[in-house]
């Protein structure tokens, strides 16, 4: 009996040392020591065979170690096991039917993987006779995640134009019309009903799953999604409406709000519900949205992961000012497009199971950094995309799609725009999509080309551009008083919207070189549209500024619509201080002429502003100052002047010049060849007290071809023998400069 007694307590001592409880294996973990976790729990089934929460456990600790790439694994063996048998011994558990559909889901094998949506079923049918609305809502979700996963492999699903017959698609960049032949011509949509299926499926539990928890963002994130896979954004904004009035304390669910406002263009109302998501969410949970580096060129990334936290915050705010498509307008639609990115995939391809997120996948990266697709295909089960070769029968150039009886699909992603094209293959449904053969290299190739395009945002795809020509011209002390010049594509601007007076904002603004304003010219007026719009409407705007490197903005919006035009350009402003001899910049207008006969400077003058396009036949009007010629004894200043128009790359025909105005004593016109007239002149005049000698010309150039000019003017001060010179181009065409393409403004 003794014996008895001190072997019951070696027994319960070492029950105790092998910490034989749920709480002292969780510790273990907890700790790290997986071993001693798993030989915990062991030794409780071997006392407990039918404890079914050990075995769950241990079959979860098993699961962590798998190596998936080891499909005979004994880890995978065991987890299998244990988790068989803790749905055996606790059938009504949603928690285990979940976690031994996760192990089915984590398999290659079509036969495994095929019973994943019965062990969700058997997980929905638990939680619901348990009640619990946080299993109710955990299943919902999984069967959902399913369901959506489903949807990836039907939805957008295409077959080949002529079955039985292969498509090959040249791979290389100048082959991209290729591509745009395939999709087409080559292939079709294949029919719906079986991916609608699957997205209904997933709508019925996530509104079911909503109904037991409301405030559930994983649920309430993947029904937006899902209402988005076929463009329900109204339902989706009201929805998450609701629940940020339930939760306004929930960043999540305003990210959610901010995403559905952005895709039907409410552009301001989703960037104040992004605020109010990041002010409203954890560190953890901000944290990817503050991550620019994710879409910058690799070295910039690389610069911006050493850059200290503290330096960070300051360098994304400059970073998406830079970025921003109007300065005049409050809202920045590149940086709300970012986040609703992040949004959309944070809650499409992530999954909690197996540890990663959706911005972490390849297909999730790829629409951070481009945006949705413009093409996005998935090839029918029975078709596969595989790359063996340089031609139908082998190589290494061609897109070889061939009929196949296989457990995967390819899925094809292109872009437009940039000719960007992306392929990815995925396992029926059941994991997420990664890149096929050199798709990967291309995307980081692609990176460095263009980190980011925002090609689907209205502003951008309206964006047109302004042609502009900025003139400087000595201020006050040190600083130039520049004059502003832009064309407005108002024609273009105002393309099939009705008829009708329209506000127009326009202006022109000086930045540092990070992006930061210094000043600004904005105007504000009406317009009226009609069938007699110019094609464009020269506008002026002026500013002064002290000598630098500058960043010059002008834009042009209608407030009422999502038309914008605009131009970016450095300025680099000069200084005209000092004595030596100086020239302003070559002004170019439509007409130049003095206000009276005391003009004096360039700003005594009636000038009709352009911003640098002139139809055929159309006067040019001319001006500049010269600054510190060198006077006589008798206070008189000379000078020659130089004139010489070069034109560049067109159609040779006749040109005869006239030169008139302001002149007197004009001579010396010549021709020089077919593509150059000039025109020197000597001036004497009295010297002024600023040192300021203006002038002006009007030049007709009378059959004047088509195309590009430079236009110069060279002043020599016959006194001292030096010279100084300004040229501006300007163009000669029956039509406006073309929109730019892509645009700057595509890529921040």
């Amino acid at each position: 009996m003794r014996a008895l007694l001190v072997l019951s307590s070696l027994l319960i001592a070492a029950s105790a040392a092998s910490g034989q409880t749920l709480e002292d294996a969780e510790r273990l973990v907890a700790r790290g020591d997986t071993v001693g976790a798993i030989a915990a729990y062991e030794a409780m089934i071997a006392r407990q065979e039918r404890n079914a929460e050990a075995h769950y456990r241990l079959g979860l600790l098993y699961l962590a170690r798998v190596d998936r790439d080891n499909a005979v694994s004994a880890d995978r063996r065991k987890a299998e096991e244990h988790l068989r048998y803790a749905t055996r011994f606790a059938p009504d558990s949603a928690r285990y039917w979940l976690a031994l559909a996760d192990y089915f889901r984590s398999q290659n094998l079509i036969t495994l993987l095929v019973q994943v949506p019965r062990a969700v079923g058997r997980a929905r049918e638990a939680a619901e006779r348990s009640g619990n609305p946080v299993e109710i809502a955990g299943a919902a979700y999984r069967a959902a995640r399913l369901a959506v996963d489903h949807w990836q492999q039907y939805g957008r699903r295409y077959t080949s134009a002529s079955p039985g017959t292969p498509t090959v698609v040249p791979l290389a960049e100048a082959e991209w019309k290729y591509w745009d032949e395939y999709v087409t011509q080559s292939v079709r949509p294949a029919a719906s009903g079986m991916g609608m299926r699957y997205l209904a499926a997933a709508e019925e539990a996530l509104q079911h799953g909503l109904a037991a928890q409301p405030l559930d963002c994983r649920l309430l994130g993947l029904l937006v999604v899902v209402f988005g896979e076929t463009d329900r954004w109204q339902e989706a904004a009201a929805l998450a409406r609701k629940v940020t009035r339930l939760a306004p304390d929930s960043g999540r669910a305003w990210a959610l709000s901010g995403l559905a406002l952005a895709r039907i263009n409410r552009w301001h109302d989703a960037q104040v519900a992004f605020r109010t998501a990041l002010e409203r969410m954890t560190p953890a949970e901000r944290a990817p949205y503050l991550d620019i580096g994710r879409i910058m060129r690799k070295a910039d990334s690389i610069r911006w992961e050493q850059m200290p936290a503290a330096a960070r915050g300051p360098y994304d705010s400059v970073y998406w000012e830079a970025a921003k498509p109007l300065a005049f307008t409050e809202t920045n639609e590149l940086q709300v497009e970012f986040y609703a990115r992040l949004t959309y995939v944070d809650h499409r391809w992530t999954d909690p199971w197996r540890g990663y997120r959706g911005y972490a996948t390849d297909m999730g990266a790829v629409y951070v950094h481009y945006g949705p697709p413009d093409v996005w295909i998935v090839q029918t089960p029975d078709a596969r995309a595989v790359l063996p070769g340089a031609d139908p029968t082998g190589g290494q150039d061609t897109l070889v799609v061939e009929r196949v009886l296989d457990a995967s699909q390819t899925v094809i992603w292109l872009y437009r725009l940039p000719q960007f094209r992306f392929v990815f293959e995925q396992t029926s449904g059941f994991a997420h999509p990664y890149f096929v053969s050199n798709s990967g290299e291309a995307f980081r190739v692609d990176q460095t080309l263009s980190p980011a395009r925002f090609d689907n945002v209205p502003v951008i795809r309206a964006l047109d551009t302004i042609a502009v020509q900025a003139s400087q011209f000595r201020g006050p002390g040190d600083s130039a008083a520049i004059v502003v010049f832009g064309a407005v594509p108002l024609r273009r601007m105002t393309e099939s919207l009705p008829l009708a007076t329209l506000p127009l904002v326009s202006g022109a603004l000086l930045q540092d070189q990070q992006g930061v304003e210094l000043l600004r010219d904005r105007r504000a007026e009406t317009v009226r549209v009609d069938a007699a719009t110019p094609t464009v409407q020269h506008r002026s705007w002026r500013l002064a500024m002290g000598p630098g490197a500058y960043v010059l903005r002008v834009e042009a919006y209608l407030p009422a619509h999502v038309r914008a035009a605009r131009s970016v350009q450095p300025l680099a402003v000069r200084s005209f201080h000092g004595s030596e001899l100086m020239l302003s910049d070559l002004l170019v207008a439509g007409s130049v002429a003095p206000r009276d006969s005391t003009a004096a400077r360039w700003s005594d003058y009636l000038i009709e502003p352009n911003g640098g396009w002139f139809t055929p036949g159309h006067t040019v009007g001319l001006l500049w100052e010269a600054y510190n010629l060198a006077p006589d004894s008798t206070g008189k200043v000379s000078y020659a002047v130089d004139l010489r128009f070069t034109i560049a790359s067109i159609t040779r025909r006749s040109t005869i010049a006239q030169i008139i105005g302001g002149l007197g004593d004009a001579m010396g016109l010549s021709a020089k060849g077919d593509d150059r007239i000039a025109l020197r002149y000597t001036r004497t005049a009295d010297a002024t007290p600023d040192g300021v000698n203006v002038e002006h010309l009007t030049v007709e150039l009378k059959d004047a071809p088509e195309g590009s000019y430079t236009v110069e003017v060279e002043v020599t001060d016959l006194r001292t023998g030096r010279s100084v010179a300004s040229q501006k181009v300007i163009l000669i065409d029956r039509a406006p400069p073309t929109r730019c393409d892509p645009c700057p403004a595509q890529r921040p």
